[in-house]
């Protein structure tokens, strides 16, 4: 082989061998630049889930409030004191449903509330009771550590409005001639008279809390209560002096809502 050929085939072989390492030189640098970006992403990723988990574990110690309704089944209980016979001392007795809309945050809660309640069979006459209401309430396992149970027990003071109607016939005997003449072919007993009556309400109860997580709540919850009367007004002078005494209730319900 001659000396000009061993050459070129020398200058070829270095241009290849040239070639080689600076191919073999870019994929290392690829490569590291790949693994590089996948350690930022990996970097990027990580403190992305903490910064998540840390916002998740705060969460629950910032102030919420809770925003939403209430269903409720009450029974009311007093005794009447009237100048009407058929009325003074008579044990009453009601049934009845409220609605009411709540707002609070993690140690107590405000609620207005509304209830349409009828006499309970056990009653001899007919009456309808309309109550509207304003009621606070606090947790007090909550008032030092603000640790959430299960069962939460809740005391409650408020203030309420009742108007009851009475109906039936036992006064029209006593007015004689001026007596508003009665059908009493008909099965519907006219309407004798109202009253007022707005009281102070202290109860206490416990909740279930079914569900209570960051984006909503159910809780279950039952309550007793008593009231003490402040004014009482009535519609006509028949009904003069017919106040409420002793009044009591019993609930039981449901109230949800979101958290915000």
């Amino acid at each position: 082989m001659s000396q000009a050929r061993m050459n070129e085939n020398g200058i070829k072989g270095m241009i290849i061998l040239a070639m080689f390492i600076v191919l073999s030189l870019k994929s290392c640098m690829l490569r590291a630049q790949s693994f590089s970006r996948e350690a930022i992403d990996r970097k990027i990723y990580q403190r992305v889930r903490a910064w998540e988990d840390s916002v998740k574990k705060a969460k629950p110690h910032q102030k919420p409030v809770y925003l939403g309704g209430e269903l409720s089944l009450a029974f009311p209980q007093s005794d009447l004191k009237s100048k009407i016979s058929q009325l003074n001392g008579l044990r009453m007795s009601y049934i009845g449903t409220n609605l009411a809309g709540v707002m609070g945050n993690a140690i107590g809660k405000l609620k207005a509330q509304a209830g349409l309640y009828y006499s309970e069979p056990s009653v001899p006459y007919t009456m309808t009771m309309l109550q509207g209401g304003l009621s606070a309430s606090v947790y007090p396992l909550r008032l030092k550590n603000r640790t959430y149970h299960r069962f939460e027990p809740y005391l409650q003071a408020g203030v309420s409005y009742q108007q009851t109607k009475y109906f039936g016939t036992y006064l029209l005997s006593d007015q004689g001639a001026q007596a508003t003449p009665y059908n009493y072919s008909t099965t519907e007993q006219p309407l004798l008279g109202r009253t007022g009556y707005t009281q102070m309400n202290m109860a206490a109860g416990v909740e279930y809390q079914l569900e209570n997580n960051n984006d909503v709540f159910i809780h279950l919850f039952a309550e007793v209560g008593y009231g003490a009367g402040i004014n009482a007004t009535t519609s006509n002078r028949n009904f003069a002096g017919t106040t409420v005494a002793n009044p009591m209730w019993v609930s039981v319900g449901i109230n949800f809502g979101i958290i915000k």
